[in-house]
């Protein structure tokens, strides 16, 4: 029998790569599990890329002008690194890239004692870590190379039980000030398309199944939205619409409108800040889609929402947070400002007329 290809093995090295990244980050207790799960995915899936590459004759090599492999201080030749790889296999939106390059970013900035309330902030994009991955083994290698024989769903109680998701919300106010505005600004450099995609942050609705049993039935089957009838999407949305209603209704969760938007900021900047200057920043930031857009809905949540019975959007304690954190910077002010005189008036005024609707609408 014919030795196995080098792109075989590295492949085989991938994989236990993976699994081990879980094996270590489902285990009980709290030492180091997310630091260790971002090492070893970030290696299994720099050996993935490197698979792919050699068994389709591409080069891995970094090389000179001359087109001559480059060798290290001792003497190896230098592989292209991970980023390089990315780039050259993902296009820039890509959310597989962006997820990847997410916990690239935070892995540098990972304080010990902190690190499970980190892990409670970032486990929808933790698990979408995986899922890319096996996604991406499959797409490239076959269903026979897929770690889900391997990989079995844990037992858990995070975010399931009432009390576990009350436990979360107070976890992450322990989470560092610096990790969190670290996480806020990359979230914030996204498209929202993007930061809702499943492929960089993966958020599932548990709901339970209570009919009768068959012998086909698995203690828990995910289902993917691409898979279900229109009438099924539509019983979906009611599902979430109940959530949504229950967990974050619009009257108490202490929405801002505009003017008090701007008021808060204009009060601890040292520069001028009024609706149009406000227009200009959540266009910046792409908070919020253009006043023409047909999907309202497609906003940066954590800093605003739109209001389908005021027909008018929203801001959060959150926004205004982050505007004097970012709109402090005399260059950033400016450079966030520039895109002031491209400020259409119809969506400063929109902002004004939301306000006037709502204080006319009854209580």
């Amino acid at each position: 029998m014919a030795p196995r290809p080098r792109w075989y093995h590295q492949l085989q090295a991938s994989k236990t790569e993976a699994t081990l990244a879980v094996d270590l980050y489902n285990r009980s207790g709290t030492e180091r599990q997310l630091e260790a799960f971002i090492v070893h995915m970030t290696m299994a899936w720099l050996k993935l890329l490197q698979a792919k590459i050699e068994r389709d004759g591409e080069d891995l090599y970094i090389r000179n002008q001359r087109g001559q492999r480059q060798r290290s201080a001792d003497g190896d030749w230098i592989h292209k690194p991970l980023a390089m790889l990315l780039a050259d296999e993902f296009s820039d939106n890509d959310p597989r890239r962006v997820n990847l390059e997410f916990f690239v970013g935070l892995r540098n900035r990972i304080e010990h004692r902190y690190e499970r309330d980190i892990a409670a902030l970032v486990a929808g994009r933790t698990q979408a870590f995986l899922l890319n991955y096996e996604h991406t083994l499959v797409e490239n290698f076959g269903v026979e190379q897929s770690l889900s024989e391997n990989l079995r769903f844990p037992l858990f109680l995070s975010s399931i039980t009432d009390d576990a998701a009350e436990a979360l919300k107070v976890l992450r106010k322990r989470v560092p000030k610096g990790v969190l505005e670290w996480v806020q600004d990359f979230d914030a450099s996204l498209e929202p398309s993007l930061n809702d995609d499943q492929r960089f942050d993966f958020r599932i609705y548990l709901v339970p199944h209570t009919g009768p049993k068959t012998e086909a039935d698995a203690a828990m089957t995910f289902v993917r939205m691409d898979d279900l009838t229109d009438d099924q999407r539509g019983k979906l949305d009611e599902v979430q619409t109940i959530i949504r209603e229950k967990q974050v209704p619009v009257s108490s969760l202490g929405t801002l409108r505009p003017a008090e938007v701007v008021g808060r900021v204009q009060g601890q900047i040292p520069w001028v800040f009024s609706m149009a200057h406000h227009t200009a920043a959540w266009r910046f930031f792409r908070v919020r889609p253009r006043s023409d857009a047909e999907n309202k809905e497609q906003t940066k949540s954590d800093f605003c929402r739109w209001n389908s019975t005021w027909r008018q959007y929203e801001y959060t304690e959150a926004w205004v947070a982050y505007l004097v954190r970012k709109l402090t910077s005399e260059r950033t002010y400016k450079e966030v400002m520039g895109v002031t005189q491209n400020s259409d008036a119809e969506d400063t005024s929109e902002d004004v007329k939301g306000q006037a609707a709502q204080l006319e609408a009854p209580a």
